[in-house]
């Protein structure tokens, strides 16, 4: 399968575009007077929120790069790096019910990113999931 997966070609997009926002108002959320007020009701200092969402961003970054080469790595660096992303989000979050946001919208494309187009297309790229075992 040579020819990259729509889906996987809009969630690299996604991926990388979102990181980079998210980047810009983790450097600019110091500024904004209502992201101060939801900051003092977490359990987390400014400073450990925006070098978490910077250390997030890079790394998600990294692996919408990896999803667009079509490297095995980078959805599973997506995976995990979501998996405790959450997790620390239960702990640190004033409003709960954003994770669960978080959670429907990892879901989805968690599960685009192993369909079985998908599959394919990483697997002609390296070392990838496999149903099947090698001889």
């Amino acid at each position: 399968m040579g020819k990259r997966p729509l889906s996987i070609a809009i969630i690299a997009w996604f991926l990388g575009v979102f990181s980079l926002l998210g980047l810009y108002g983790v450097m600019t959320i110091g500024s904004n007077p209502q992201a101060q007020k939801v900051i003092e009701q977490s359990h987390m200092s400014l400073q450990f929120l925006q070098i978490w969402g910077v250390i997030g961003a890079v790394v998600t970054i990294t692996a919408a790069v990896g999803i667009w080469k079509g490297l095995p790595w980078g959805r599973v660096l997506y995976v995990v790096w979501n998996v405790i992303g959450i997790l620390v989000s239960f702990y640190t979050s004033p409003q709960q019910a954003m994770i669960f946001v978080s959670i429907l919208l990892f879901v989805v494309i968690a599960a685009f990113l192993f369909t079985n187009r998908a599959n394919e297309w990483f697997q002609t790229r390296g070392l990838a999931l496999s149903r099947e075992p090698q001889r």
